[in-house]
């Protein structure tokens, strides 16, 4: 009987009607830079063009599902896998040369469960470069107050990580449902060190307004599938927007510069008090560095909940984080 030959990495790319470009996405796959051993498994929807053919070209493994579901879809490519971790790549998006190297890197990280990289679009728009900036500065700021979304276009995981919670669900935005199960498990993170190339195909078909309006909708179908049934997801919605006015808020919203002038003068003052307290059971810093961190932190935490200034109780969560990374 042969043993089955376990491999560092396997890599699973989800497909349908993919032919204008996995094979792109199958070829950076295949040139990586790296001593890992790995795998490359395609699992196919029954693509109705050449994408199998293309593929057959690539891949280690194809495997094919009778359902268009990109939760199922890696979920099966995953049985298929022998790699001890597993990257997940969607077939519109290229991995840079040193990509797989960097996984065996970070998972040397033994508390380390997943991670995603940051990314930029192929194509290089002054709209689409402002859509990825503020993308990957939202997704950062929840990593730094560990409420940590992984992005399902290149999202790495421990095999046996991924097993215990029974890989991705069938459910609207599956990744970042399948963040949230992983997050209770251990530590995920988002890097912003090194990136990815995706394709901004959905805004390209559906604008900003309309992507935003579409993962909005994904989003309250995942916390309540009754409100899916009456949701249209791919129909824009008409209004008259200033898209000037747009940009100025989400940069407003996406800044990450501190600001005292976004705090009250009580809460400013109660994060001074609470910068003393620090520095008495931390001496290798300065009371600025604290007030610093503190609001920075703060202000994070703020603008996740989309709220203009910070509040004592954003002060506390900021604290309280502060104390676990110090331990």
């Amino acid at each position: 009987m042969n043993k089955i030959k376990r491999m560092d990495i396997s890599v699973i790319v989800p497909t349908w009607n993919e032919e204008k470009c996995i094979e792109s996405c199958l070829r950076a796959i295949r040139s990586q830079e790296t001593g890992a051993e790995y795998e490359v498994i395609v699992c196919d929807a029954k693509s109705e063009d050449k994408t199998p053919e293309i593929a057959r070209r690539y891949a280690d493994k194809i495997v094919t599902i009778d359902i268009h579901s990109p939760g199922i879809s890696r979920n099966m490519g995953a049985k298929q896998a022998t790699g001890n971790y597993l990257v997940f790549v969607d077939a519109d998006t290229v991995l840079p040369p040193g990509y797989l190297e960097k996984v065996m890197e970070k998972f040397k990280d033994p508390e380390l469960l997943g991670f995603s990289a940051g990314f930029i679009f192929s194509r290089r728009t002054e709209r689409l470069i402002f859509t990825e900036k503020i993308t990957n500065s939202y997704l950062s700021f929840r990593d730094r107050v560990r409420m940590t979304t992984l992005v399902g276009f290149n999202l790495a995981v421990r095999k046996k990580a991924f097993d215990a919670i029974n890989g991705f669900r069938d459910v609207p935005l599956e990744d970042g449902e399948f963040s949230i199960r992983l997050r209770k498990l251990g530590k995920i993170r988002y890097f912003t060190d090194f990136y990815v190339i995706t394709s901004s195909r959905r805004l390209d078909e559906m604008g900003l307004l309309g992507t935003i309006k579409y993962y909005l909708e994904m989003d309250l179908a995942r916390r309540d599938p009754r409100i899916g049934r009456l949701l249209s997801y791919n129909e824009y919605v008409k209004c008259r927007v200033d898209d000037l006015l747009l940009q100025k808020e989400f940069a407003r919203i996406f800044s990450s510069n501190v600001s005292f002038s976004r705090m009250d003068i009580t809460v400013r003052d109660y994060i001074q008090r609470k910068s003393d307290d620090l520095l008495k059971i931390m001496h290798k810093t300065t009371r600025e560095q604290f007030v610093r961190k503190i609001t920075e932190i703060s202000e994070s935490i703020a603008e996740l909940k989309l709220r203009a200034k910070i509040s004592k109780m954003d002060v506390d969560r900021a604290i309280k984080l502060i104390k676990e990374r110090m331990r």
